[in-house]
């Protein structure tokens, strides 16, 4: 065996000047490291090159663990699997073979004879059922000159290597070093896009990627799993009067408790800032849920040691627990962690012990998640019906026309217009609910009117859909093609919709009313812009808002307004209808003033379309 120190200029680029141009096509191989190939792979080619470049050669690339004293097998395309299992694992050592013996020196090593060499006294079994007779091998480096691993070629008989064929090998060792540095670096990046530079916790990436397993194991156990949001209070003093590398230390020690308290059971994150994130699987009820975060706060409340100094620290907690069955709808990756961080902010708008639990019903976004994807469902599937309410001349109590009502009937109950109405506005479905409602609505006219009752029908429309340019010929279409009246079809708007209507808005509903369609304004006298709206739009009808037909009996004010509006809307020839009726006594009252129309329970309540 021969030790030859290694040339200083072998890895600074390859083939040195002046040297033999070998067939390996460096360019392709840094296009394979630079594409991001995986490194076996590179390794692969690499040691396949310099077999074709060598007939009857076998090449192997051994890399080195990470503690530098064992070899791996990073490539080896013709040699036996026997002898790679014979090496794999072993360690490096000044007797240790030529691959190990060269890792170890940090030289070239050369043995012309595998079975007059001592060094090979532990593997010549293994070389000699593989058919290897000699091996040169070349350690190659990466930063601060460590070694990375070793290139080898293996020949059937004795020899010596020639100038040309070293230069070959020395290539070939540059290449795996690229290859192995280039991979070194790329799984450091990966590592630091998933985990907090600062604690090495896991970062938001993963727990969100541990959410999801969680969601599944609790469909599956039936047992529950628990998000708690932790904010590590007052490090804004403790940075400014201690300094960043105190705070920095905070940081660690506390997410060192938090590693110490999922021990196995779930995972700690530090997810921004000063907050980190706990997941724990497997908890039986939300009483054991809260149990767990309330040891977790006394555990971080424990006085930590940094930098000599002994501090104390706030925490706040804001915990939430789920289980498989309320898992069902499509929701966030990240839902869970939202909750729980709802949850943190309400505990620090109450102060107490630190601990939030989550609330459904003190998170507006709550109905949004939850009904959303089941409000899809329910159209899809034709959950959701209309009922229609009678409104009736006062003169007479004829039925002159209904209003259209949407209602949902779910798998678990009736939920209210109030709670699904405003979900659909905010994801985007009022225009689709718009559509279900306007086809359905005037399909009982045109089925109603077909029976010989001569009755109207009035539908509610939302700001979205006076956003629908394509709104006004959905309606005279739908018009036109059950061959109603026009005038005897009604769209009703509230004032909140008209306060945040945009100009196409009004224009949306000048299109309509130029199409015959009538136009009428809700709940009229519950805010304080209609009276502009009345100048400059031509209502064809005005609703009196329910509040001010209760209290007409025994408040002043309210019996005024209603004489006012009935007052200008003979004026004006505009109809009126009075909501919310109930008693007789109102009945007779607003037929007193001049009132129109009436509408309430008195008259009839939402139901399903009459036979």
């Amino acid at each position: 065996m021969t030790d030859r120190p290694l040339r200083l200029d072998a890895f600074a680029a390859p083939a040195s000047a002046g040297a033999t141009r070998h067939s390996i096509t460096y360019a392709d191989i840094l296009d394979l490291v630079v594409q991001n190939a995986s490194l076996p792979d590179v390794l692969q080619v690499v040691a396949s090159m310099v077999e074709r470049e060598l007939p009857g050669a076998r090449a192997s690339v051994l890399l080195l663990d990470e503690d530098g004293q064992h070899i791996h097998v990073g490539a080896g395309p013709s040699l036996p699997r026997e002898f790679q299992q014979a090496i794999e694992g072993e360690s490096i050592g000044p007797a240790a073979g030529t691959c190990g013996t060269a890792a170890f020196t940090g030289q070239v090593v050369i043995t012309p004879d595998i079975a007059t060499d001592p060094r090979w006294t532990t593997w010549r079994p293994a070389a000699e059922a593989a058919g290897l007779a000699a091996c040169w091998s070349t350690p190659f480096f990466g930063v601060n000159d460590r070694v990375l691993g070793t290139c080898a070629i293996y020949f059937s008989e004795p020899r010596e290597p020639t100038e040309d064929e070293l230069t070959l090998l020395h290539d070939a060792g540059y290449l795996a070093a690229v290859a192995v540095q280039h991979d070194s670096v790329r799984r450091r990046l990966h590592d630091t896009s998933r985990t907090h530079p600062l604690t090495g916790l896991p970062n938001r990436l993963v727990l969100t990627e541990a959410l999801r397993s969680a969601e599944a194991n609790a469909a599956e156990t039936g047992l529950r799993f628990v998000v708690v949001q932790v904010a590590v209070e007052g490090m804004g003093p403790i940075n400014e009067s201690l300094g960043p590398t105190v705070g920095d230390g905070v940081l660690r020690a506390i997410a060192g408790r938090l590693s110490a308290f999922v021990n196995g059971r779930g995972l700690a994150a530090h997810v921004w800032g000063c907050d980190f994130s706990v997941l724990i699987e497997g908890v039986a009820d939300e009483g054991s849920a809260q149990l767990l975060a309330e040891h977790l706060r006394a555990m971080l409340s424990e006085p930590v040691e940094v930098e000599g100094m002994t501090l104390v620290v706030g925490v706040t907690l804001g915990v939430v627990s789920y289980a498989g069955e309320v898992l069902d709808a499509p929701r966030p990756a990240d839902e869970p962690l939202r909750t729980a961080n709802v949850a943190l902010e309400r505990a620090k708008e109450l102060g107490g012990d630190g601990i939030g639990v989550y609330d459904p019903r003190s998170d507006p976004a709550a109905q949004i998640s939850l009904l959303a994807p089941a409000l899809r469902r329910g159209l899809a599937e034709e959950e959701l019906t209309l009922a229609y309410q009678p409104v009736v001349a006062l003169s007479d109590e004829r039925l002159d026309h209904y209003e259209a009502l949407l209602r949902w009937r779910g798998p678990h109950g009736v939920v209210s217009p109030d709670a699904f109405v405003p979900v659909a506005e905010q994801v985007g479905l009022v225009n689709s609910l718009g559509r279900y409602a306007l086809t359905r609505a005037l399909a009982e006219l045109a089925k109603q009117r077909s029976s010989g009752r001569d009755i109207g029908m009035s539908v509610n429309l939302s700001v979205r859909q006076l956003g629908d340019p394509k709104l006004p010929e959905l309606i005279l279409s739908l018009v036109d093609h059950y061959g109603l009246p026009s005038e005897r079809v009604t769209m009703e708007v509230t004032e909140g919709v008209l306060l945040t209507a945009s100009d196409d808005g009004w224009e949306t509903l000048r299109a309509i009313r130029d199409g015959g369609v009538r136009i009428s304004l809700d709940d009229f006298g519950t805010g304080f812009s209609q009276i502009n709206y009345l100048r400059q739009f031509e209502f064809d009808e005005i609703k009196i808002a329910r509040t001010f037909v209760t209290d007409m009996a025994t408040t002043r004010t309210a019996r005024a307004i209603v004489v006012g509006t009935i007052a200008f809307a003979k004026e004006a020839r505009v109809s009126v209808v009075a909501e919310g009726v109930e008693t007789t006594a109102q009945a007779e009252q607003l037929r007193e003033f001049g009132c129109d129309y009436g509408q309430g329970f008195l008259f009839g309540t939402p139901e399903p379309a009459p036979d």
